[in-house]
């Protein structure tokens, strides 16, 4: 029984062991095929796009594309796929898809793109006999809309983009529209809705020559030239759908002279000749009218049609006609030639605005006259001038004699107003210094009284100073009499008091005396030493 056991535990160990080998070499397999896949995606199906750059993919498996078709409707088709993959790293599987790296498209500054798409719906026969040339959304051909400046990815089996300037309109100037894409159906008859009304005739002028600009012009989405005029700016337009045409609408000076100069016959049958200038400009609203019915500007005159066509007839016609009114003397001598020149101006601008183009101003710069008039007429005229000269000059003689006159007056009366200001200037002067000599000696005299008085007082205050001395030194004298008198009497004789004082004096300074009593300095403390007697015998 312990055998069998045993054996039956060794299978189980047995077991348990090759379970975990396979295990192991599964997870070894995974490991492997992981690494694999890894390595795979990495060396083989991995796309780096750099910036700047656009990838287009195509597939190698799907269904064959429809016929005419070049870019796959969906995922189920093979062939180029229609967005791009953009700038970074992608993964697609090489035995599946195929790619082609391209360089984005850049557009520039002041440039844009015009798309042309290759793939989608053929225009119909009847769209092509209507003179569509635009593709809408979904169809073949050229885009309406173009790229503005930028960077785009462009799948360049789908389409291609052509980079053109923009339409750049200067200050100045307007752009006219003309429009090849659209319909060649009829304009409706009458005025646009939102065209103004024609302008009636008024006091001031004609109404407009062109009173329906409809007829003329178009609307969007038709062929033809545009009412609406670009304004200075840049406008990005698509070059195969319109075309820009500038029209200045700055003011412009026309010369009319030497063989351009105007000539017409006066009313006396004399040939006259008009140096003149015109300045004009166009209407910049009414741009496209003047482009469709007159024609471009050029800075060449001969090839400008607007003013050979419209301003240079309406000179010369208009010209002849008012300048044949006046007579060759009035344009020499008389003030017919503004009165010429006004009329002018007037005539020519009722002529030309209502055409679009404005007058500004008309001047006649000069006038020659035939040389057999002109020669006596002038010189005649030089002697009035000459004659109004000289009268002119004697009025300015005369008036420069009245002026010195009038100066040389002013002079004296300028030196008599100072001669007599300057001896009252004297007259004051000596008034206020007599006044002030006055003030200072009254000044004086009160600081004199004033210095007298002080001397009085001060002499009488000494006189009263001395006598209360003097009176004290008396009053002192007595005291001291009295005081005397009284020791006197105290001492009944003068002797003891004279001699009283002295001892009182002297004594007490005096300790010890060492003298003869003989000699005269002794007999002096003779009398202290010795008791003298009284004369009445008591000691």
């Amino acid at each position: 029984m312990n055998t069998s056991y045993r054996r039956i535990l060794g299978m189980g160990k047995g077991s348990r062991r090759g379970q975990a080998t396979t295990v192991g070499l599964a997870v070894f397999a995974l490991i492997v095929l992981f690494t694999l896949w890894q390595v795979w995606q990495w060396f083989f199906c991995r796309i780096e796009i750099e910036p700047g750059m656009v990838g287009i993919l195509i597939a190698k498996m799907g269904k064959d594309l429809p016929p005419g078709e070049i870019i796959a409707p969906d995922s189920s088709y093979k062939g180029i796929r229609m967005l791009p993959l953009a700038e970074g790293r992608h993964f697609f599987d090489p035995i599946i898809w195929d790619w082609e790296i391209h360089p984005m498209i850049e557009i520039p500054n002041k440039h844009l793109g015009v798309c042309l798409r290759f793939y989608g719906k053929d225009f119909s026969d009847e769209e092509l006999r209507a003179g569509k040339v635009i593709a809408e959304e979904g169809e073949k051909g050229l885009q309406r809309e173009v790229k503005m400046p930028g960077r785009y990815r462009v799948n360049k089996y789908a389409e291609a983009v052509e980079i053109h300037p923009a339409v750049e309109i200067p200050a100045g100037f307007v752009g006219v529209v003309t429009w090849f894409g659209g319909t060649d159906k009829p304009l409706a008859s009458g005025a646009a809705p939102d065209l103004p009304a024609p302008r009636p005739a008024t006091a001031s002028g004609p109404a407009p020559e062109y009173a329906n600009a409809s007829e003329f012009l178009v609307e969007p989405g038709r062929k033809g030239v545009s009412r609406e005029v670009l304004t200075p700016g840049v406008h990005y337009l698509n070059p195969y759908v319109t075309k820009v045409t500038l029209m200045d609408c700055r003011s412009q000076r026309f010369e009319l002279a030497g063989n351009d100069a105007l000539l017409f016959p006066s009313s006396d049958a004399f040939d006259m000749t008009v140096l003149m200038t015109v300045e004009w400009a166009i209407d910049p609203a009414r741009a496209p009218e003047i482009f469709v019915r007159i024609g471009e500007l050029d800075a060449d005159p001969e090839k400008n049609e607007i003013l050979q066509k419209v301003l240079i007839p309406a000179i010369r016609g208009f010209g002849r006609i008012e300048g044949s009114k006046y007579t060759a003397l009035d344009y020499i001598s008389g003030n017919s030639r503004q009165a010429f020149q006004n009329t002018l101006f007037e005539k020519i601008k009722d002529t030309c605005e209502p055409k679009g183009i404005l007058i500004k101003s008309v001047l006649i710069n000069d006038i020659e006259p035939p040389q057999e008039i002109a020669t006596p007429i002038r010189e005649r005229e030089i002697a009035k001038e000459e004659l109004n000269r000289n009268k002119t000059q004697l009025l300015q003689a005369q008036a420069e004699q009245s002026l010195a006159r009038s100066e040389e007056m002013v002079k004296l009366e300028r030196e008599r107003v100072a001669a007599s200001t300057k001896n009252k200037v004297k007259i004051i002067d000596a008034t206020n210094q007599r006044k002030v000599a006055l003030i200072n000696q009254d000044r004086r005299l009160q600081m004199e009284a004033t210095f007298l008085e002080a001397s009085r007082r001060e002499a009488e205050a000494i006189l009263s100073r001395g006598q209360a001395e003097a009176d004290v030194v008396l009053l002192k004298a007595e005291a001291e009499a009295k005081a005397i008198e009284k020791s006197i009497a105290a001492f009944k004789t003068a002797d003891n008091a004279a001699y009283f004082e002295f001892v009182s004096r002297v004594a007490p300074a005096m300790h010890s005396i060492f003298a003869n009593t003989e000699g005269v300095f002794g007999r002096i403390f003779q009398g202290i030493v010795t008791p003298r007697r009284d004369d009445k015998g008591g000691n």
